[in-house]
């Protein structure tokens, strides 16, 4: 079974969106927005209400992520542990498919919302939206399925949401005149006398709200879920969102519109292939000879993965039957899908039980069950599309019979390919790869091709290409490393060629139009050649696509020289390890080893919240932490509380309850826990004159202040025990060489949004990508210095994640230094750049004590260095060579 935890991309995409709803409560959706992302927020359509993308390549999850993205958003904007959630999918097979998954028991994305809500969560779709009892919402969460399409108003009176509905009539009833008041300014909200002359039994109704499922919506301002936002971004998808009057909209896509959606976070396709949700690289081999070509490669290369297949599970791995996924051409063409199927059974001997047809007219997928070994299928023909919400990770080779750049579709079928079976890396390495076999001339052709389908429609970029194609390996030995790509081409229409003469990589052909020229680009494109090519065209739109274009280009040459593409491997790192005793044997040594000898007393002082406070006033409060007001409500904006069903008369004991499930401390007695939650709320209400409702409203900010204060204490004694334990002697501190982080080959999830981009080239870095790393800078100018060191032989940009970069540990945590080298001579250096106001940080002393404790236990193995732009008249370089130079 797949494993359907939240994997690291997911958490940090989903921590980023509940920092910026929290932060949206003090200073507003643009304010926030600006901070988190660095860019303007696009008004345009909703105006102040938050609306936010999150944006997932194909392959990413984004089901599961909206399930936990609706408890962050109630949380962190609304403070509501009722919230109601509208859940807009794009098509009625996927508004299906999800609505069984949320209401299944047991399954990922329910259990994602009843850990928040327990039984207090009703999915439900339209249909059903008005069984549910009035005094349901509020004291439940209530999340609705639906398409988008069923809100669009280009045909409202034909929308069944805006019909007066008597079955809402027990809920309107109950409402009063002021809350009814809210709709005044949503369209056709109230019956019309144009409704009453079409309609006459509505005539005792006239000028009231109208009695439709829309209307009650929007009398909860829900939050709003927009899955494959996209296709959601027009007029009438707009008015339709806004008439819903929704507290936030989140918008999940592989494709945001440009300029147009508020993009907070974007997941790399490096992210996706080190948590192993996708098959990367995609090893593509291009068929000259034509379209039986393409097909015998394409089933020979699925024969053999059986093969591979059946020993992996020999040795453990789980049930895989891999599947080719053939785009055939149209009815009137060559190659229609029973001319395909005619050749696979006469020409190549595929049994008839081994293929089925997947078109519009021809449905042979329906009813069978893709994970079963009993099922024989092993090749499936299709056109254009296959059925929406199939999907089937058993998928591992596409053959397109059309050319790439006009395949229709192509990119549909690609991205079941992507996907990784049971989202598990497979013990052999071929299995971790996804094929294609394509009619194209040469393989600068078809990799081009297929480059512009993954960054055009499939929601990856121009530096994600860099690890996501190969060429198809001789004899398909997955032992041997996969070789460079062939020599990168890149080909640009220009309008005017002249400055290019002489640019270094470039040559010049006349255009077959007779306008302009062609300009072939080979090796790496360096910013004195970009803004020569930049140049040649004044328009701005060309500009852009020339900068994609070079970007794209350089990220596969990149491709071509790293060593991590090429199968070299990168020396393992040891971590740090203690011993109570020199006979003891080597434990792990982090802060948690540490805490384990601290024994946590929340009430050793006098209890209080220091700077926390409250300022009441008429019918509202504002809450400020460390004099800095967080949020100000009204009690008119809170809906009613979910504190078990209390909600009128809360007792200390209730709100106690409630903090002791939102403050959840490990290592804290539950007992003891209890007294200090009692403790401080009791402070609050005697000595801080906190009123007991005031507090069930704010309890959420309560709950995170709590939090932070326990922290502070468990700090304070982690930072006094790790001095005594580690730096001062009290436990044996050593490299553990038995556990050793390694570098894996392809596994460099470097985030997205902090990937280099700059024009110069860095020949030696371990990755095709650089994680984390600006065009400028001190820290950019540290990295030129490693890149050129002749004593360097390769270095990679850590990961400041745990899984995938290497770390020491501080009485804080993890300390993730910035650069790892492999020297020429065999040993391993450590290097961290901090700016001058960072020198005399208690924190950053500590970290350089750790690493040269680590270095200093080595046995002259590995180096560290905290470095500067200058040190006491030393410069970088000067740094680095005593680094370099130490034992």
């Amino acid at each position: 079974m797949a494993d359907f935890s939240l994997k690291s991309y997911q958490s940090a995409a989903l921590s980023a969106l509940a920092s910026y709803f929290h932060s949206a409560t003090t200073v507003g959706a643009a304010s926030a927005f600006q901070q988190f992302a660095n860019r303007p927020y696009q008004t345009d359509a909703f105006g102040e209400i938050p609306c936010v993308c999150l944006r997932i390549p194909t392959g990413g999850g984004k089901t599961l992520m909206a399930s936990h993205a609706i408890v962050s958003m109630a949380r962190e904007w609304q403070s509501n542990d009722a919230p109601v959630a509208v859940w807009l999918v794009p098509s009625d097979a996927i508004r299906s498919q999800t609505l069984t998954a949320l209401q299944t028991p047991g399954h990922p994305y329910r259990t994602a919302l009843e850990e928040a809500y327990g039984q207090r969560l009703q999915v439900c779709d339209l249909d059903r939206v008005s069984t549910l009892s009035p005094t349901d919402w509020g004291r439940q969460t209530i999340v609705v399925v639906a398409t988008i399409q069923s809100f669009r108003v280009e045909l409202a009176d034909t929308r069944n949401v805006y019909a007066f509905s008597e079955a809402f009539e027990r809920h309107f009833k109950a409402l009063p005149a002021e809350k009814l008041a809210r709709l005044k300014d949503t369209p056709d909200a109230f019956v019309t006398e144009a409704d009453v002359a079409g309609n006459a039994m509505l005539k005792p109704f006239a000028g009231q709200a109208r009695y439709s499922l829309a209307n009650w919506l929007a009398l909860q301002n829900p939050l709003i879920v927009v899955d494959e936002a996209h296709n959601a971004r027009t007029q009438n998808s707009f008015i339709a969102l806004k008439r819903l009057n929704p507290s936030a909209i989140l918008e999940l896509t592989a494709t945001p519109l440009p300029h147009q959606s508020n993009v907070l976070y974007h997941v790399s396709a490096q992210e996706l292939q080190a948590e192993d949700m996708i098959k990367l690289p995609i090893t593509l081999r291009e068929h000259a000879e034509g379209w039986q070509a393409a097909v015998f490669g394409a089933v020979q290369t699925r024969q053999w993965l059986e093969t591979e297949a059946q020993q992996a599970q020999a040795a453990g791995d789980a049930y895989v039957r891999p599947i080719v996924l053939f785009q055939a051409q149209n009815v009137n063409d060559a190659v229609p899908p029973e001319s395909l199927r005619q050749h696979l059974i006469n020409e190549l001997h595929i049994p008839e039980d081994q293929i089925a047809i997947a078109t519009g007219s021809q449905r042979d997928l329906d009813g069978v069950d893709m994970f079963s070994p009993a099922t024989q299928l092993r090749y499936i023909i299709t056109v254009q599309a296959l059925r929406e919400g199939w999907d089937c990770p058993f998928a591992y080779v596409l053959c397109s019979l059309q050319p790439l750049s006009s395949a229709t579709a192509v990119e549909q079928l690609l991205g079941r390919v992507l996907r990784m079976p049971y989202a598990k890396r497979r013990g052999r390495e071929s299995l971790n790869r996804a094929y294609a076999h394509v009619c194209e001339a040469t393989f600068a052709h078809a990799a081009g091709a297929l480059v512009d389908r993954l960054v055009g429609n499939m929601g990856f970029e121009a530096l994600d290409v860099a690890s996501m194609i190969a060429p198809q390996m001789p004899l398909f030995d997955a032992t041997q490393p996969a070789p460079a790509l062939p020599p990168v081409t890149t080909i640009l229409e220009v309008s005017n060629a002249a400055g290019l003469q002489h640019a270094a990589g470039v040559t010049i052909a006349p255009s077959a139009s007779g306008k302009g020229a062609v300009v072939t680009l080979t090796g790496h494109v360096d910013e004195t050649v970009e803004k020569l090519l930049l140049a040649a065209e004044r328009s701005e739109r060309k500009q852009d696509l020339i900068r994609q274009k070079v970007t794209q280009h350089n990220a596969i040459v990149a491709a071509e020289t790293a060593p991590s593409m090429r199968g070299v491997p990168f020396l393992p790192v040891p971590p740090l390890g203690y011993r109570y005793d020199a006979q003891a044997p080597l434990f792990p040594l982090e802060r948690e080893a540490v805490l384990e000898s601290v024994d946590l007393n929340l009430l050793a002082q006098t209890v209080s919240l220091p700077g926390f406070q409250v300022v009441e006033q008429d019918n509202a409060f504002e809450i400020y932490l460390d004099q800095q007001k967080q949020v100000k409500m009204r009690t008119a904006d809170v809906g009613q509380l979910a504190l078990d069903g209390v909600n009128i008369h809360i007792t200390t004991d209730d709100l106690v309850r409630w903090l002791n499930r939102e403050v959840r401390q490990p290592d804290v007695v539950q007992s003891h826990l209890l007294a200090y939650l009692n403790a401080v709320v009791n402070h609050l209400v005697n000595d801080q004159r906190v009123s007991l409702n005031t507090l069930a409203r704010m309890r959420f900010v309560l709950a995170k202040r709590i939090n932070s204060q326990i922290a502070d204490m468990r700090d304070a004694a982690a930072k006094s025990q790790f001095q005594q334990l580690v730096l001062d002697g009290g436990w044996k501190v050593e490299p553990d060489w038995s556990h050793t982080f390694k570098f894996e080959l392809g596994i460099y999830p470097a985030p997205a949004g902090s990937r280099y981009a700059g024009r110069w080239e860095f020949k030696n870095h371990y990755y095709p990508v650089i994680a984390d790393l600006k065009d400028k800078g001190e820290e950019f100018e540290c990295a030129r210095f490693i890149d050129r060191h002749p004593q360097v032989k390769h270095w990679v940009r850590n990961l400041d994640q745990a899984a995938f970069g290497f770390w020491l540990p501080t009485a804080q945590g993890r300390f993730f230094p910035d650069f790892i080298a492999e020297l020429k001579d065999g040993r391993v250096a450590v290097i961290e750049y901090k700016g001058a106001h960072l020198r005399t940080l208690a924190s950053e002393i500590e970290k350089r004590k750790v690493g040269e404790l680590w270095a200093a236990s080595s046995g002259g193995k590995c180096v560290f260095g905290f470095v500067y732009l200058d040190d006491a008249g030393l410069n970088l370089a000067g740094q680095l060579e005593a680094v370099f130079a130490s034992q």
